[in-house]
């Protein structure tokens, strides 16, 4: 199954989706928010989201330790903020139907398929794929709409200046 990823020089393999996906992000982002840094913010929140979120379930389920837990988190986090600050900005309801479907991928057993992997699991990179795809969605739904807490009534710094 070598044809569903990509290998990059310095980078190493990886999944065709997930470049399609962040070449949709960052463009569909840059075009609508007129700035290519924007687009690739969000492009980068969006998989840095989804990698420390999938290596800390991999470390619960004991496939990474804590230690490169952390220094991923602690390296890569900054792009989720960054994509905060830029005003991408998912919607929970979205985010929280996402982690249903990750904590499904991990009731049917977490073996993320790596590259050159002989024992390839259809079933397990269906999971990789919607989780790691479906998060992209969201993002991209979070640069175009951004969600906001709608305030029940205007407080005087909200009012618009005459």
């Amino acid at each position: 199954m070598s044809g569903l990823w990509a290998v990059f020089p310095f980078v190493g393999a990886i999944r065709l989706s997930t470049v399609f996906a962040y070449v949709a992000v960052v463009v569909a982002v840059t075009w609508h928010r007129r700035s290519l840094l924007v687009g690739i913010i969000a492009g980068m929140a969006w998989v840095s989201a989804f990698e420390i979120v999938f290596q800390a379930f991999g470390t619960v389920f004991g496939k990474y330790d804590a230690t490169h837990l952390f220094y991923l988190t602690f390296t890569i986090s900054g792009w989720v903020v960054a994509g905060y600050v830029a005003g991408i900005r998912p919607h929970p309801a979205l985010l929280l139907v996402w982690l249903l479907v990750f904590l499904g991928w991990m009731a049917y057993g977490f073996h993320p398929n790596h590259y050159g992997d002989p024992n390839f699991s259809v079933g397990q990179e269906i999971f990789n794929v919607v989780t790691k795809d479906g998060l992209a969605a969201i993002y991209l739904l979070g640069g175009l709409r951004p969600f906001r807490l709608r305030s029940r009534r205007a407080t005087p710094a909200s009012e618009p200046i005459q």
